[in-house]
């Protein structure tokens, strides 16, 4: 009896042939390959998408590094602005020629003026350009409506304050009037 036990109990691997066991290890070993194989190319994948994050990372980061700066700056355009502003209502008042002296300090401020905004243009900072087009909560902030039936409610027809994209971002929202 203990001899129909021990015949019973032998491993798959004593009853197959050696060929057969020969093809079972290829197929083992050609699985476990095709899993390395499989792995590796993920891997791959993986760091060459890292690698395109962290390049991107990086031109984001060059792109939008002076934009604390830049927001700094935008006062001083907007008082050059208002001080261009003021200068040509007061002169336009008086009905006699202006002295020299203020028409060269006028143009002074202009071009320290226009020299500054091409600075800015530089480094991806410009205006944005409003007037006339339809409100939009992520560029403008609104500060009055107005009744003006010749324009669709939601149309931006007064500028208070320039807005400052850099790059595609906004850098400041324009505080705007809209036609309700």
């Amino acid at each position: 009896m203990d001899k129909k036990k021990e015949t019973k109990t032998k491993t798959k691997s004593e009853t197959q042939t050696p060929a057969t066991q020969d093809a079972d290890l290829v197929k083992h070993l050609q699985d476990e390959v095709a899993h390395w194989k499989d792995l590796a190319l993920r891997n791959a994948a993986e760091v060459e998408n890292i690698r395109k994050r962290c390049a991107l990372d990086m031109q984001n980061t060059a792109r939008y590094a002076n934009k604390d700066f830049a927001k700094d700056i935008l006062a001083t355009m907007d008082n050059l602005e208002s001080a261009i502003k003021h200068a040509k209502v007061e002169m336009g008042k008086s009905d006699k020629p202006c002295e020299p002296f203020f028409i060269g300090l006028l143009q002074g401020v202009e071009l320290t003026h226009k020299q500054l905004e091409e600075s800015l243009g530089k480094h991806a900072v410009r205006k944005m350009q409003d007037m006339n087009t339809v409100f939009n909560p992520d560029k403008h902030q609104v500060i009055q409506q107005v009744e003006d039936p010749s324009k669709t409610p939601g149309t931006i027809v007064e500028e208070l304050q320039t807005g400052y994209m850099i790059g595609d971002r906004v850098l400041r929202e324009a505080m705007v009037i809209v036609s309700k």
